[in-house]
């Protein structure tokens, strides 16, 4: 074991482990939010505090935009979807952790979590018959043709979910591995930073992404007016 390297191979413990700490985090950010005097005022430092209300406000403004404000109540689930998907994917980039989201299967965890409960909101929404409505569609006799195509195309999401989160973070990783090997060695100090900067983008778009296709699977699912 080389010094300075924290090695956790299982994947499954390095998730635990992020999820203990942004439950932590959190904790402690609300203690602070509690304590202040003014608790509607950006903070003046960067914290945690700021941390978790700036994410706070950018996924309210990528939920009102996506579901629209009459959809607010599930933004405390995607937010907490959002900062644990970017700290799975970023976890990567320290050396001798492994990052859980180059697992297919881990991926598909989450993607079928996130499936269970918007299916869960809809029928709590508009019911079960209104869910099957939509699967059918507004024509009855084209509704034998379509609830087929529906119901598959309904079914593949967790799975593309899980395959497009996959192979982006394998994909970025692998390259920021092949480079890092490459330069060892070499003063080529910039050239690491990019790609780490670069890994850290690509993190982020991803949480984004999974983020974003979530709020609008709610959205089609709990809207009444389809």
């Amino acid at each position: 074991m080389s010094a300075g390297y924290l090695f956790i191979e299982n994947r499954l413990v390095t998730a635990g482990l992020i999820g203990a700490g942004l439950v932590l985090a959190g904790m402690k950010a609300k203690k602070q939010l509690s304590k202040s005097n003014a608790p509607y005022l950006p903070e003046a430092k960067f914290g945690l505090k700021m941390i978790f209300e700036s994410t706070a406000l950018f996924i309210v403004w990528l939920g009102d935009s996506s579901m629209g404000k009459e959809n607010r109540k599930y933004l405390p689930f995607i937010c907490c979807l959002f900062l644990y998907l970017f700290f799975l994917n970023i976890i990567g980039l320290v050396p001798g952790l492994e990052m859980p989201t180059d697992a297919m299967h881990f991926n598909l965890g989450v993607a079928l979590v996130v499936f269970g409960l918007y299916n869960f909101w809809t029928v709590k929404a508009i019911g079960f018959k209104g869910f099957i409505s939509h699967l059918w569609g507004p024509v009855f006799l084209l509704g034998f043709l379509l609830f087929p195509i529906e119901l598959i195309s309904h079914i593949v999401r967790p799975i593309s979910l899980s395959i497009r989160l996959y192979g982006n973070m394998t994909g970025d990783h692998t390259v920021l591995g092949v480079f890092s090997k490459l330069t060892e060695g070499t003063p080529v100090f910039f050239l690491t930073v990019a790609l780490y900067v670069l890994g850290t983008i690509v993190s982020f778009i991803q949480a984004f992404v999974f983020s974003l296709l979530t709020m609008i699977y709610i959205r089609l699912g709990v809207s009444h007016e389809h």
